[in-house]
């Protein structure tokens, strides 16, 4: 296998720069949405829209659907369980967590991607990279505060979904080397979809307004828009490189927790 060069590396991390972006849009919204509808709905609703949108991106670009055939069903649906532990733990820890103590918290997702990089996938870890991704764990027990009231029920789900979105990550780099991006987007959103559903339908509530249903509508959209730099950056990047760009997301979640929620994060 040919060594990436130095500008498709660039080119890597900033699709993972832009894929962290849509995603910090899509917390903030998810946040908002919280407020009024239960966690299974907004994970069910945002895999329909997302399912939708690649479907539709991909019959214009390839005129039909015979593209979205696969021979790695089975990774897809292990995948897939992966993103809906992630989904359920984060977005229900929204609830409880200002969203920059809930991203800050989540953070130590790029320790144990760069943890299991080596023995999983075989990377090697240089240390520079275990610098990054360490001063960036310091930050995360700082953001916890163990000794001021304990480890809340809501940091508890940030940390667990840090493990479970690690875990995806790391599920993702070699699949992202072999498979189509649109069928990795597609086949994760549909399945984990399927997943999400009957518990769904079960809270499920109407959006009582035309901005709750914008506000699903962008959620859907960022997930797609999110998923596919994501993508993009794996392709080529390893996941010791990329990982420490998920710290780009503290100053969006900072910046959308003051501007939507007059939230000041703590020193």
């Amino acid at each position: 296998m040919t060594a990436p060069t130095t500008k498709a590396l660039y080119r890597a991390m900033a699709f993972m720069a832009f894929g962290v972006f849509w995603f910090s849009v899509l917390d903030a919204v998810t946040k908002k949405l919280t407020e009024g509808y239960g966690t299974w709905q907004i994970s069910a609703t945002s895999r329909i829209i997302t399912t939708s949108v690649m479907l539709v991106m991909v019959l214009h670009q390839h005129r039909s659907l015979l593209v979205l055939r696969s021979s790695f069903i089975k990774s897809h649906m292990v995948r897939s369980l992966l993103i809906v532990a992630t989904t359920w733990t984060f977005f229900e820890c929204l609830r409880y967590l200002e969203l920059a103590d809930a991203i800050a918290i989540a953070f130590a997702a790029p320790l144990f991607i760069t943890a299991m990089s080596g023995p999983i996938l075989g990377e090697h870890v240089g240390w520079r990279r275990w610098t990054a991704v360490v001063i960036g764990f310091v930050g995360v027990v700082v953001a916890l505060e163990p000794g001021r009231h304990g480890v809340s029920w809501g940091a508890l789900l940030a940390l667990i979904a840090a493990i479970t979105y690690a875990a995806g990550q790391l599920w993702l780099r070699p699949l992202a080397g072999r498979e189509q991006g649109h069928n990795i987007i597609f086949y994760g959103t549909l399945f984990s979809g399927l997943i999400v559903l009957g518990p769904a339908i079960h809270e499920w509530k109407w959006p009582t307004s035309a901005f709750d249903w914008m506000l699903f509508l962008v959620q859907g959209s960022c997930s797609t828009l999110g998923q596919m730099s994501m993508v993009r950056a794996f392709r080529v990047g390893e996941a010791s490189l990329l990982a420490p760009f998920e710290y780009t997301a503290l100053i969006w979640a900072g910046l959308f927790g003051y501007i939507f929620w007059g939230d000041v994060p703590t020193l």
